[in-house]
């Protein structure tokens, strides 16, 4: 579980994962998804260090994930969650991820809990992804809310804790000291600007003490994914500004 972790989480304790599980369940191709294998080739020499991928693709990709981690992007629905932690090991993974609905109506919390002991079972870091509520509510996330769903997420057994960024470094900072584990801030959506992500993401981490991101849209919608991803690593790793993190992103990206 150690070598697996240090796998994930760099010396400064911080991690930048280029999330590409869309695949999955997004109803249209997009183009930096559709060249799956050449977005992973541009990101991983700008910094990536890891990769959140579905099976499909981490068996399919595996040369083009280079250096970078993996984490298994899996279903805990039955009779998915049977085989989960087999079939992540079998492709190579070295951390699985699954969604969480703290607070909701279903069984998702105990199913975490399922795969958290199957996971820690063989050393298999587990990555939750709280979603308080469900995506429909809304209305459940202020930073007490975010906060209190990353502790369930923790308290069922997982080593990371993916979810939102409540809005402030001051919320992030309520996130991170009630999760009990390494918080990474999920990107969501496609942003108006580069300048706009990387204030997020140097309030999230610089600031408000997050471990990392997992940016998705913002990195394979990009005109240039590396650039993008050359910006981030900066912020992540190296603490620079947002203006020092565009300058080093490059022209390709206006702020």
């Amino acid at each position: 579980m150690k070598r697996r972790m240090h796998r994930l989480l760099r010396p400064d304790g911080r991690i930048l994962i280029v999330a590409m599980d869309h695949t999955a369940f997004m109803n249209e191709p997009v183009d930096g998804l559709v060249r799956y294998g050449k977005t992973c080739r541009q990101v991983v020499p700008a910094g990536a260090d890891a990769f959140l991928s579905p099976i499909g693709s981490i068996q399919n990709f595996a040369d083009d994930f280079g250096a970078a981690a993996v984490v298994a992007s899996v279903q805990t629905e039955s009779p998915f969650l049977e085989k989960a932690v087999e079939r992540a090991l079998m492709v190579g993974a070295d951390a699985v991820k699954s969604m969480v609905y703290p607070f909701g109506e279903d069984d998702s919390v105990i199913r975490a809990m399922r795969l958290a002991a199957d996971a820690a079972a063989v050393g298999l870091p587990y990555i939750a992804e709280p979603i308080p509520g469900s995506f429909a509510r809304s209305d459940l996330r202020s930073p007490e809310i975010i906060a209190a769903g990353a502790r369930v997420a923790a308290e069922s057994g997982a080593d990371i804790i993916k979810t939102f960024y409540p809005g402030t470094p001051e919320g992030m900072r309520k996130v991170v000291e009630y999760a009990m584990v390494p918080v990474v801030v999920l990107g969501g959506s496609k942003k108006d600007s580069v300048r706009a992500l990387y204030q997020e993401v140097y309030d999230a981490i610089v600031l408000g003490g997050a471990s990392g991101v997992a940016i998705g849209n913002n990195i394979w919608r990009a005109q240039d994914p590396g650039a993008v991803t050359r910006g981030l690593a900066a912020i992540i790793h190296e603490d620079k500004s947002v203006d020092e993190a565009l300058a080093i992103a490059g022209e390709l990206v206006t702020a």
